[in-house]
């Protein structure tokens, strides 16, 4: 798996994958997510020092999005974000781009730590970020509204400098 920056010409994808309900459901956004709103954002955030988003591809094609946003250079940590292609969903792609994502956090962006937040149900998830080795630091109980309006608690996870399942 190779990553690299994130491309106008990978927004179409990008936006597609964000509004299927497999991607969507666990992802905290508006839906539906309109390509000319896409372009505006990738636009406004050309240059910004406080998020990195990079693109996953295996034999020559995007399998996962994903980033590290709100970087935040005084203690050095970021929140971390992946999706990957709905149809290939449970076969590994996520854990892999979340190493490939946190390494490149913790060794080219210098970053201590690594947090990010996934709904109480989304159990592939947690899953994944065990398996790479992020430690549960908290729960946010009924942090969240689904669409047809049952509460979720949002999962806390980090992983600091050295911990790294690699």
């Amino acid at each position: 798996m190779i990553a690299r920056r994130l491309e106008e010409q990978d927004l179409q994808l990008r936006v597609t994958w964000m509004n299927n309900p497999i991607v969507s459901n666990n992802m905290h956004f508006e839906t539906p997510v309109m390509m000319e709103n896409t372009i505006k954002w990738f636009q406004g955030n050309i240059g910004n020092e406080k998020r990195v988003d990079l693109v996953f591809e295996e034999e020559g094609r995007i399998v996962a999005f994903g980033g590290l946003t709100r970087i935040n250079r005084e203690i050095n940590k970021a929140e971390l974000y992946i999706f990957v292609n709905p149809e290939s969903q449970k076969v590994g792609i996520g854990t892999r781009a979340t190493k490939i994502l946190c390494k490149y956090g913790f060794e080219k962006l210098g970053l201590n730590k690594i947090h990010l937040e996934t709904n109480e149900d989304n159990k592939a998830a947690q899953n994944v970020y065990k398996k790479c080795g992020f430690k549960l630091e908290g729960i946010l109980r009924e942090e969240y509204c689904t669409n047809n309006g049952h509460m979720l608690s949002r999962m806390y996870y980090g992983l600091l400098r050295g911990e790294l399942n690699e």
